[in-house]
């Protein structure tokens, strides 16, 4: 590994270790490297798999940050009695849907505030493993009601404040003029990242609205969301250098 590597736009990559194990990941934080380990996004299954003891593990050992992508959606209390139980682990960004409401919202910035303070709230939108057929068969949704929909979920987190959103980046461009008209900026954390030889290849697992590491940060991108594209990658170095020199 390339010790030398540039620190540019790496502190702006998110690694899903999705599909890994305690050790798996472990290793692959080892061979990355060390003057700028990316931000670490532990999804349901891995909390679920090894708990709180995990989050605190990989902080402890790597000094990363954390972000803990539970997605959490239920009645207003739940939710805020969830992020409650959740108090002192070193959790940079903490999901919820959007679509939970606006109660909801209220009662999880609120909750957070008061027991992770120096952690962000992330709200999802749409999941980008949906894709128009999905809209047309779960809701009768059309193109422009799709869009519509987006447009009604940002605009929720403005008013609300809520950090930052979870979109797929085909849904950067919507963000903005809303972003304009209000006067406020969301954090913009864009997962659906496949890069430009894996999307020709058509290469892109179970994500159905993808870009590349160019587009997305080109479409108004803070954060990126990468997995497989670097968790499976045979070429981790190239990878990794790639990143580190996009503007």
């Amino acid at each position: 590994m390339n010790q030398m590597i540039s620190k540019d736009n790496l502190d702006r990559i998110i690694l899903a270790v999705d599909n890994m194990t305690h050790t798996e990941v472990k290793t692959l934080l080892k061979s990355w490297p060390p003057q700028k380990m990316p931000i670490i996004k532990i999804g349901l299954e891995l909390f679920l798999k090894y708990g709180q003891v995990f989050v605190l593990d990989l902080f402890k050992e790597f000094g990363v940050k954390i972000f803990l992508d539970l997605k959490l959606h239920d009645i207003p209390n739940t939710v805020a009695k969830s992020i409650r139980s959740l108090k002192g682990l070193p959790i940079e960004f903490l999901t919820i849907h959007l679509s939970g409401g606006r109660e909801m919202i209220r009662r999880a910035l609120e909750e957070a505030k008061t027991n992770l303070p120096g952690t962000k709230i992330l709200g999802v939108s749409l999941l980008t493993s949906l894709d128009e057929n999905d809209f047309k068969e779960l809701w009768d949704f059309s193109g422009q009601q799709v869009e519509k929909t987006f447009q009604n979920l940002f605009s929720l987190a403005l008013e609300l404040k809520v950090h930052g959103v979870v979109c797929s980046p085909i849904e950067l461009n919507l963000i903005t003029p809303l972003e304009t008209k209000l006067q406020q900026h969301l954090l913009k954390v864009t997962p659906g990242i496949r890069f430009e030889d894996e999307i020709l290849k058509g290469s892109i697992g179970d994500q159905k609205r993808v870009l590349s590491p160019e587009k997305a940060f080109n479409s108004g991108a803070d954060y990126l969301v990468i997995g497989r594209s670097l968790t499976k990658s045979t070429h981790l170095d190239k990878r990794i250098e790639h990143l580190a020199k996009l503007h």
